[in-house]
């Protein structure tokens, strides 16, 4: 297993890189062009995504050149991060953050293909799916998602 701050300083993450879409983008929402407010909620993963979700703050990713943050509260975010397949318990507190969420907003469910444990959010009928990443395996791939939704695919 590498240690992804060696990886870092050995390659570039973050210069002239091409970020590929692994998968598919629903819509392109039209407030999200200039800037793109992330809230992450982690429902039932492995903790491992929670820590990439830190590296993508970091400056090897540099995600704000882009434009886009992460925020503190689902109230400022313009999309939603649902990490992880569903829990029993966590089911009721992830429609909570979703009604918190100011219109127009998106979702992006990102699960491992590895997660047997738990319910696919698509099966509580849950609206507003941006984008759906069955098989996670880098933040690189969220950042050609966020790049598609906000209209900037490099």
């Amino acid at each position: 297993m590498k240690w992804w701050p060696l990886l870092g300083i050995k390659h570039r993450l973050t210069e002239k890189r091409k970020y590929k879409l692994y998968g598919k983008v629903s819509t392109v929402f039209h407030s999200f062009r200039k800037s793109l407010f992330i809230y992450p909620i982690d429902v039932g993963n492995s903790n491992d995504m929670n820590l990439e979700m830190a590296a993508l703050q970091s400056p090897q990713y540099n995600l704000h050149r882009f434009g886009i943050y992460f925020a503190d509260s689902p109230r400022h975010a313009d999309l939603l991060l649902v990490l992880g397949r569903v829990n029993e318990p966590m089911a009721v507190p992830l429609r909570e953050t979703i009604n918190q969420l100011p219109a127009p907003y998106g979702i992006v469910l990102v699960e491992r293909e590895s997660d047997t444990e738990g319910t696919s959010v698509i099966e509580l009928g849950i609206e507003n799916i941006a984008a759906h990443v069955k098989d996670y395996r880098e933040p690189a791939q969220l950042i050609s998602i966020f790049l598609k939704l906000m209209g900037k695919e490099n």
